[in-house]
């Protein structure tokens, strides 16, 4: 049996393509969603946590204002994104009907407000200091 290059080459690039492709996924969640809401809960701190989808268009526009808030309030408040398909537990524990959802816990972990849908950065403040953050 003659072995040609192209029989090669195909298996290794269709191995460095999904290699690829899995890499640029698990890129995509950021920061944001890699720090687990239980963690977040007990850690003394106010947390944001919106649960939703990276394919979800208000998800999508909410990202960088989550992501500018995390830099912001960075060791004062815990800022996540929890992506449902991947903690559907969780969506169902906190009764996730809609995307995107953002709740905001207390320093102690209870839920003291929730909305859906997109939320402006300036709401989304007012309700921190309205918690005691600033």
């Amino acid at each position: 049996m003659r072995v040609t290059k192209s029989k090669v080459c195909f298996p290794l690039l269709a191995v460095l393509v999904a290699g690829l492709l899995c890499a640029c996924g698990s890129s995509d969640s950021s920061d944001l969603a890699s720090f687990p809401l239980e963690k977040a809960l007990s850690n003394g701190k106010p947390t944001l946590a919106e649960f939703g989808w990276r394919e979800c268009i208000p998800c999508k526009q909410m990202k960088p204002v989550l992501e500018e808030l995390a830099v912001e309030y960075e060791g004062k408040v815990n800022v996540l994104i929890v992506e449902i398909p991947f903690h559907e537990d969780l969506a169902e524990k906190y009764g996730i009907m809609v995307m995107p959802v953002q709740i905001f816990f207390d320093s102690t972990g209870r839920e003291v407000a929730r909305h859906a849908g997109f939320l402006p950065k300036a709401q989304i403040t007012a309700q921190l200091q309205i918690m005691g953050v600033q």
